[in-house]
């Protein structure tokens, strides 16, 4: 009864453990955790640190901060992803590794989400492929990151094509081995847990803009809101995002500033081309 969590927001198994969200009681599941790690699973069995690399650990949701009612942000999962992985090095002196990280800002994420739009415009019988996504988001070291490190995807798919049928049409360089290439420029964890996913899928859309909320973590009140859209937001030099993500300032600057969902929504209908009276 000991290793049972308040609020059940994992699941362990035998052989993994896959985190979802952070819990009421932190104190509680970070025990049971580290016992499960140390104990390759049975934690009736007596830790031994010796036991690494440990059992795969999949975690989701990795936003340090996100907006509730409180006039500031609260703490997300990724902040009780450092606290674990601090503890866990604390422990044992090892670095915790992660089988998989799955959720924004992960290429993965965006990729199902492509994935999902494209079979319900199948549905509704549009057979135009779709060539450009928009994600809106609070949340700049997140859902911008997230989107415009998907879009940079994209760019690299697209030049993978390209050298595909440069290649049918007469020579030039190995294509294959120029897209494993051009995809390995990302980490693992940046794709989430897989660099071949999606590599020559013909289908994907051409291009994925970011479109940055001001009513969530980033807030106008804490921020200057440029005046011109096309600007970008000032960036913070303290990086939020996961300790297995590269930072690159140029991936949380999104490619709109708008107010709120309602204008986030009304400039995608402008954008193609179809504006709200």
């Amino acid at each position: 009864e000991s290793y049972l969590p308040y609020r059940v927001f994992l699941v362990l198994i035998s052989a993994a453990v896959i985190l979802f969200g952070e819990p009421i009681r932190w104190e509680t599941n970070f025990q049971l955790i580290i016992d499960v790690l140390l104990t390759n699973g049975d934690p009736g069995k007596t830790w031994t640190s010796t036991q690494y690399p440990h059992i795969p650990v999949l975690a989701c949701n990795m936003d340090l901060l996100w907006m509730a009612e409180a006039k500031n942000p609260r703490f997300g999962h990724g902040m009780f992803l450092v606290c674990l992985e601090s503890l866990y090095k604390k422990v044992t002196g090892y670095d915790l590794k992660y089988e998989a990280l799955i959720g924004k800002p992960s290429v993965v994420t965006y990729n199902y989400a492509e994935l999902l739009i494209r079979q319900q415009a199948e549905k509704l019988g549009w057979n135009i492929p779709v060539k450009t996504l928009y994600a809106i988001g609070d949340n700049p070291m997140s859902d911008i990151y997230g989107a415009n490190l998907y879009n940079r995807y994209l760019q690299a798919s697209q030049r993978t094509r390209a050298k595909v049928q440069a290649k049918s049409c007469g020579g030039g360089a190995d294509p294959t081995a120029e897209a494993v290439n051009d995809h390995r420029k990302m980490t693992a964890a940046e794709m989430g847990g897989s660099t071949a996913a999606y590599v020559s899928d013909e289908d994907l859309p051409e291009t994925c803009s970011s479109i940055l909320v001001c009513t969530g973590v980033y807030s106008k009140e804490q921020q200057e809101l440029p005046s011109d859209p096309a600007q970008t937001v000032t960036e913070q030099h303290i990086f939020h995002g996961h300790r297995d993500f590269r930072f690159d300032p140029s991936l949380t600057q999104p490619s709109f500033v708008v107010q709120d969902v309602k204008e986030a929504v009304e400039l995608v209908f402008h954008q193609e081309g179809w504006p709200l009276e």
